[in-house]
C-alpha cells in the first residue's frame, strides 16, 4: 500500500528563478510569494540564488528591501560587452548542472535575469547549428520552458548574433531605460519621505510620458517594426530560428512600464509554439493583487503541463 501512494503522488517541478540587477534571490523569492502561494501545493519547488557580483542597489530598491544590505548583478547595468554576459553564462552553467537543488525543469527570470536567460538561449542555439557534429542532433536546453517577468531583449547580443539593430531600437532602449529611471527615482523618494505619499496615487500611473500605448496591438500589425526590430529580416530569421517551436515560453509584463516595449521585443522572439503573454496592468513589477497572483500561477501550470506533455484540460485547482 505504502508503494502504491508513493508512486502516485506528483512530481516534483524544480524551478531556477534568476533576478533583476540590483537585488537578489530573496528580494525575488519576496517578489513572486504572492502568485507562488497559488500554485498547487507539493508540486513545485524553487531556487532563488544570487547572480556572481556585487553590485549597487537598483534605484529605490534598497528603500523598499533594507533589511537586505546585498545586493547582486549578473553583470555590470551599463555593460554592452558581450564578453561579461557570456561569463555569466558559464555562472548559469553552475547553477543549472551543478546545483544539488536541479535539475530544473523550469527557470524564471526578473529584468537582467530575463536578459540572461534570452542570451543563453540564442547562444547555445547558435552554438548547436554551427557545430558540425551535432547538425542532426535535435537542440536540447537543460530546461525545458521559461517564465519571462519584466524582460526584455540584449541589443549587443543581438548585434553580436548579426542581427541588424537599428538607430530607433537603440532609441526606444534609452528612452525607455531613462523612464525605468525616472519612475524608480519617484518610488525611492516616496519610501524615504512616506509623508508625501497621497492616498490613492499610484507609482506607475504617470503615463503620459510613456512612448508606447499598451491599449492597441499596433506594434504587431507590421513585424519589420517592432520597436525598432525587424522581425522579417533573414539575418533575424537566422538568429532566431525556430526556437518559438522549441522552447515554451509565458511573458508577464506591465503596460504601465515604462520598458514595456522592450518586453513585447522579447516575447515576439519566442513566437511559434507556446507563447503566452499577460498585461498585467502595472509597471516594472509583480504586482500581488489575487487577480495578478491566481492568472500568474495559472500560466506556470500551464507551462508546466506542456514541457511535462499532461493535458491541457487537467484540472489542478489553484489555492484561493
Amino acid at each position: 500500500m505504502g508503494s502504491s501512494m508513493q508512486d502516485t503522488k506528483p512530481k516534483m517541478t524544480r524551478v531556477l528563478a534568476l533576478h533583476g540587477y540590483g537585488t537578489s534571490g530573496e528580494i525575488f523569492r519576496s517578489q513572486t510569494a504572492a502568485f507562488r502561494l497559488k500554485l498547487p501545493k507539493q508540486r513545485y519547488t524553487f531556487s532563488f540564488p544570487n547572480a556572481p557580483l556585487p553590485s549597487a542597489p537598483t534605484v529605490g530598491v534598497d528603500s523598499i528591501w533594507n533589511q537586505n544590505p546585498k545586493f547582486y548583478a549578473w553583470w555590470p547595468v551599463q555593460s554592452s560587452n558581450t564578453s561579461e554576459i557570456r561569463a555569466a553564462h558559464d555562472q548559469l552553467d553552475q547553477l543549472l548542472f551543478e546545483s544539488k537543488e536541479g535539475p530544473f525543469d523550469l527557470v524564471m527570470g526578473f529584468s537582467q535575469g530575463c536578459s540572461l536567460l534570452m542570451s543563453y538561449i540564442l547562444y547555445r542555439y547558435q552554438e548547436h547549428l554551427t557545430n558540425p557534429q551535432l547538425v542532426d542532433t535535435k537542440f536540447e536546453l537543460p530546461f525545458k520552458g521559461v517564465m519571462f517577468i519584466c524582460g526584455g531583449p540584449s541589443l549587443p547580443v543581438l548585434q553580436d548574433l548579426g542581427v541588424p539593430v537599428s538607430e530607433r531600437a537603440w532609441e526606444v532602449h534609452h528612452q525607455t531605460a531613462a523612464l525605468l529611471r525616472k519612475r524608480t527615482e519617484k518610488l525611492k523618494f516616496k519610501a524615504d519621505n512616506p509623508d508625501t505619499i497621497r492616498r490613492g496615487e499610484g507609482l506607475w500611473d504617470e503615463v503620459g510620458d510613456l512612448i508606447h500605448d499598451p491599449t492597441t496591438k499596433k506594434h504587431l500589425r507590421d513585424l519589420r517594426d517592432v520597436f525598432g526590430l525587424d522581425f522579417t529580416d533573414e539575418r533575424m530569421r537566422k538568429a532566431v530560428g525556430d526556437l518559438g517551436e522549441i522552447v515554451p515560453t509565458v511573458h508577464v509584463y506591465g503596460g504601465k512600464d515604462p520598458r514595456w516595449p522592450a518586453s513585447v521585443q522579447l516575447a515576439q522572439l519566442f513566437e511559434g509554439g507556446m507563447n503566452e503573454r499577460f498585461d498585467h496592468g502595472g509597471g516594472h513589477e509583480l504586482p500581488r493583487t489575487t487577480e495578478c497572483s491566481v492568472r500568474v500561477a495559472e500560466l506556470m501550470e500551464k507551462l508546466r503541463r506542456r514541457v511535462e506533455g499532461s493535458d491541457d484540460r487537467e484540472e489542478e485547482g489553484l489555492r484561493n
